[in-house]
């Protein structure tokens, strides 16, 4: 080789990469929680660059980013945009949900709401109703009993739990509206009588 050195560059999959006892990963599994993946919140989906995550996982690295924005793909750093309506619109592993059971090939719709992935259940025989079935992407550690050291939770105020529901809402707009009401046009109103 006449001097010269010649560099060979291998990149990351996640169906070849052993885990750490030396094991070869399944390609049913998400790279990042080593999960298996289903047809709901663990839904395989394939960014531009043909790796593989599930919707939670993926959800969960997206959480603060909106849609139209743009992150890293978490094995090659390439650039990937959000689709309108978030994570859940990024196209699936068609490939790998062939490999899933067959009660499972058929992929149901899941959407983003606030720091949540939501799905309806469709109606169950016994019960004659769906229900909403949601995960928690952003967990809240003054759930538990125990605080996680070095976690610092934080109070919500008053008026920020208000504005949180629709009848806090219309009490707050009442209640600035009787105030400015009596504070500002009331005098003026009787200082002209």
């Amino acid at each position: 080789m006449n001097g010269s050195t010649t560099y060979g560059y291998v990149m990351a999959t996640e169906v070849a990469d052993p885990d750490p006892e030396g094991h070869p990963r399944s390609a049913t599994e998400c790279p990042i929680c080593y999960s298996s993946y289903d047809n709901i919140f663990k839904t395989p989906l394939k960014l531009p660059c043909a790796h593989t995550f599930c919707m939670e996982c993926l959800g969960r690295l997206c959480l603060f980013i909106r849609h139209l924005q743009e992150f890293p793909c978490p094995l090659c750093r390439t650039v990937v945009v959000i689709p309108v309506g978030g994570v859940p619109k990024l196209p699936p592993n068609l490939d790998i949900v062939a490999q899933l059971p067959p009660d499972m090939q058929n992929l149901q719709e899941v959407w983003v709401e606030g720091h949540k992935l939501c799905w309806m259940r469709n109606k169950d025989s016994d019960l004659h109703r769906s229900s909403l079935v949601t995960v928690q992407l952003l967990s809240n550690p003054t759930d538990n009993n125990a605080i996680q050291e070095g976690l610092v939770a934080v109070r919500q105020s008053l008026c920020s739990t208000l504005c949180r529901n629709l009848w806090g809402l219309g009490l707050t707009i009442f209640a600035s509206g009787l105030f400015v009401f009596t504070v500002i046009f009331l005098p003026v109103y009787m200082n002209f009588k």
